[in-house]
């Protein structure tokens, strides 16, 4: 499924994510947003969305008829600039074992809101837990995002988390929930 370059540096200590940008081209591959979030909706790649959950997250400005993930896919894809290569930022957090899954849902959501949603970013979050097909991977959820920011029915500037060093701000701003919840 690699179709990005994770982007490298330290997170802080006890913290496992990975952040990076999926572009239109990777090695070779030619991808589209859509097909990008569908291989994390539907890793077995059976037609079928195996995640565990998934949910489409907007920010406050955004209209609701972009409510509907097909729909704000579309209207992305219809935007993108001509030469635009970098379609997709996809953020990722893995959780220990022990974490239930209803409340790994809960901390990713306050998450995808203050770090994505908050700074004008449609978020699809895509969660996995392996260990339900018997795989010992750690659970895990993507937070995939536009590269543009949101301002109500139309895509703009490029987002500052596709600058260098946005995997460090995003792990801090994880670091935090995470010390901060119960």
């Amino acid at each position: 499924m690699a179709d990005y370059t994770p982007e490298s540096g330290p997170v802080p200590k006890g913290i496992d994510l990975t952040h990076g940008i999926i572009r239109s081209t990777y090695n070779g591959r030619n991808t589209t947003v859509g097909e990008a979030i569908v291989r994390r909706l539907s890793p077995h790649r059976n037609g079928k969305i195996t995640a565990y959950d998934q949910e489409l997250l907007l920010p406050a400005s955004a209209p609701d008829t972009l409510r509907e993930l097909h729909v704000l896919v579309a209207l992305y894809e219809q935007q993108l600039l001509p030469e635009q290569k970098d379609l997709l930022g996809i953020t990722t957090v893995r959780f220990d074992h022990a974490l239930p899954a209803h409340r790994q849902w809960e901390l990713a959501r306050v998450w995808a809101h203050a770090s994505f949603t908050a700074r004008g970013l449609p978020v699809e979050l895509v969660h996995h837990i392996p260990g339900l097909s018997g795989r010992k991977h750690k659970p895990h959820l993507h937070a995939l995002w536009p590269v543009r920011v949101l301002n109500g029915a139309t895509f703009g500037a490029f987002s500052d988390l596709t600058n260098p060093g946005a995997k460090a701000i995003l792990a801090n701003e994880w670091a935090a929930l995470v010390r901060a919840s119960p």
